[in-house]
């Protein structure tokens, strides 16, 4: 046997598995990775996917508070940005540009109260939402917070209607809007989150509607 002689092989009987060798080397930092998966727009379910549809009067309430929505805030855009080019070409400026965008938020503000119950888009406190869950109990929790919602609704609508009798006399400083006019938005706002609020009640036994900023575009 010389230097270049490998020497004898061994043998490879039957029952002998031949070495694997691996396809592919997985990239150092990849493999071992101590992230989870995380889902994303891409990999997660759409919002409200599987939720049964609204009633028609409701779907017709919710767009024309998007759409009332949708012009105070652009007349906050626009008191907003007439303001700022007071500051600098003084004969564009607006004494009112200032209190526009300020009562404009406001009333943009009472009159999505009643979208955004019904889309579940306000604070909550869920406290026994998940020791609940998939019981009866939780069906019973969520028609009572449909119940004191609806009440409480009820009750500040009330005093929004006897708020625009007192304060129509008072006008604002510089457009001399009156000032029960915001008071009128918070009837209409209240008065919306309490018909949201009844009709969650006899649907309490199914999937809520979850707020989904996509539906206010367009």
């Amino acid at each position: 046997m010389n230097d270049k002689d490998p020497g004898a092989q061994p043998e490879e009987g039957p029952g002998a598995e031949p070495e694997k060798v691996p396809d592919k080397v997985p990239e150092p930092g990849f493999a071992d990775s101590i992230y989870g998966h995380t889902n994303t727009f891409y990999t997660a379910p759409k919002l409200n996917q599987g939720v049964p549809a609204d009633p028609r009067f409701i779907k017709v309430l919710s767009a024309i508070e998007i759409a009332i929505g949708v012009v105070l805030f652009a007349l906050i855009v626009f008191g907003v940005m007439l303001q700022v080019l007071g500051r600098y070409f003084p004969s564009v400026g607006w004494v009112g540009a200032g209190e526009l965008a300020l009562m404009s938020m406001v009333a943009m503000t009472f009159i999505t109260t009643g979208y955004l119950v019904g889309r579940n888009g306000h604070i909550v406190l869920e406290i026994f939402d998940e020791m609940l869950a998939g019981t009866r109990l939780f069906v019973a929790l969520r028609v009572v917070s449909a119940i004191i919602m609806a009440a409480t609704s009820i009750a500040l609508a009330y005093e929004a209607f006897v708020k625009i009798e007192s304060e129509w006399g008072r006008l604002s400083a510089a457009m001399h809007v009156p000032i029960g006019v915001l008071y009128i938005f918070a009837l209409i706002g209240f008065l919306s989150a309490a018909v949201h609020s009844t009709f969650k009640i006899p649907y309490a036994n199914r999937p809520e509607h979850k707020l989904d900023i996509g539906e206010m575009e367009g």
